[in-house]
């Protein structure tokens, strides 16, 4: 949580927000994944597809931490957005 103070007006609102939307989007492809390729018959497919989702998950973890710390953050991102 100590980094999110630095680059945030509402630091404990934005790290919420930003663990709630990885995970909320980390679980949602999970299920994608879980549902539409059948593992017995593409295992090799499916071990790719879960690792994809492992690397995509971490990219976007520090995409999120770097933007809260060396950019406005999300609350204040949205604030912005919707007034502008």
């Amino acid at each position: 949580m100590v980094p999110f103070a630095a680059g945030s007006i509402n630091p404990i609102t934005d790290a919420m927000l930003c663990s709630t939307i990885l995970i909320h989007s980390h679980i949602g492809f999970q299920s994608i994944i879980i549902d539409y390729i059948p593992g017995k018959r593409l295992p090799r497919t499916k071990a790719l597809f879960w690792w994809g989702l492992r690397g995509a998950t971490v990219l976007v973890a520090v995409g999120l931490y770097e933007f809260e710390t060396n950019d406005v953050g999300l609350t204040e991102a949205i604030k912005r957005i919707w007034t502008a």
